[in-house]
């Protein structure tokens, strides 16, 4: 291995445990958010006062939030100086985790107080002379170029595994429908009919289409003044559109049959590319909370009115309908009217719950600024 190759090696190394020990900070700065905010009101964790839990309750939420904070601590220590290599995302995580230490005193997470002595000057004056001593610092640019360099690989992993999850699903889908499974379903077809579950449905769709047969034949005879057809004229014409129904029948299912299993064998490549690129899904999550948490307060507002709007807005219903309905056909299962009426009654409502709560336990906090312009667009409601 060449010297360029082992410090770029090197820069990898020093870039995933800036990303891990970053990331074990946010979390634990989380789950001490949460137990602030379930056990003490959103305030600081305070030990010595009762609690309307039991004892072992009690102690048990103690002990994860001295192990959070423990956590959160040592992680921090690792990660602040070397903030000039965060990318914006990322600033915004360690400015959670600094504000969530803060509060707690290293050396005092058995007894955090309520609250912190006045500070001699302004935090946000000390942040500047904070940042005039970074830009004078002689290793100024050597963090900036590192910083640089982790940002263009964190873009280029992200939108390779990206590229991947949509990818290779597709192609094998695409490839074992037509290279394996139609080529073994054609020959094999026949002798194999527990595979034709979809049978029984398209049967009663060519009875229905046989009957329209027949009273289409029986209306044309009338539209030109002919006769009628005999018994036996309707009888050989039927049984020649049954031969033909039966084929189309047999040929769609043996096509729902193929999509099943084409779909089985893409979702098993992508569950293979989750399960192989899992360090670089953690570096895809960072880099769409980037992209979303970089974006301006009203347009996180409109993103997620217009993603509200589409999935479980009041005019939903038809295009779940028609989502449905194709998945459906692309089977060969039959479109129940009563299942797709009782999926748009819960599932859009299971949705809108679940993403009132993301709003309220996550966004409000990260972004309460693109709440509050959410709830102007809203009109307040």
């Amino acid at each position: 291995m060449g010297l360029t190759d082992w410090i770029g090696s090197f820069d990898r190394a020093n870039t995933h445990d800036l990303s891990n020990n970053l990331e074990r900070a946010y979390e634990a700065a989380l789950l001490i958010q949460s137990l602030e905010l379930e056990y003490y009101n959103d305030r600081p964790v305070r030990p010595e006062i009762e609690l309307s839990i039991p004892q072992s309750a009690k102690a048990l939420m103690l002990r994860r939030f001295r192990a959070a904070l423990q956590v959160a601590q040592d992680n921090l220590a690792d990660v602040a100086p070397k903030r000039s290599e965060l990318d914006s995302q990322e600033l915004r995580q360690l400015q959670l985790v600094e504000s969530v230490v803060s509060r707690y005193g290293r050396g005092r997470s058995s007894a955090p107080a309520m609250s912190r002595s006045p500070e001699m000057l302004p935090r946000s004056l000390l942040g500047v002379f904070d940042g005039v001593r970074r830009q004078l610092d002689p290793e100024a640019e050597a963090s900036l170029v590192a910083g640089f360099r982790r940002r263009r690989d964190s873009t280029l992993v992200s939108l390779r595994v990206l590229l991947l999850l949509i990818l290779v699903p597709l192609v094998i889908q695409q490839a074992s429908r037509s290279l394996v499974i139609s080529p073994l379903m054609n020959r094999y077809a026949p002798e194999i009919p527990f595979l034709n579950y979809t049978k029984p449905h398209l049967q009663e769709k060519a009875v229905a289409k046989l009957r329209l047969y027949q009273q289409e034949l029986e209306f044309e005879a009338l539209l030109e003044g002919k006769q009628p057809p005999s018994p036996e004229e309707i009888q050989s014409a039927l049984a020649r559109r049954a031969n033909a129904l039966k084929d189309e029948a047999d040929a769609e299912s043996i096509e729902a049959s193929k999509n099943v299993l084409a779909d089985l064998a893409a979702l098993v490549g992508f569950v293979l590319v989750c399960l192989f690129g899992r360090r670089d899904l953690q570096v895809l999550r960072g880099f769409l909370d980037e992209a979303v948490y970089g974006l301006s307060d009203s347009a996180k507002a409109f993103a997620i009115i217009l993603f509200t709007d589409i999935f479980v807005g009041f005019h939903s219903p038809e295009g779940w309908t028609v989502l449905l309905d194709g998945i459906a056909h692309h089977l060969g299962l039959p479109a129940e009217e009563n299942f797709i009426l009782l999926f748009i009654a819960t599932f859009p409502v299971v949705l809108a719950t679940i993403f009132k709560y993301w709003i309220f336990r996550y966004l409000n906090r990260v972004s309460p600024s693109a709440v509050a312009t959410l709830k102007n667009m809203n009109g307040g409601g």
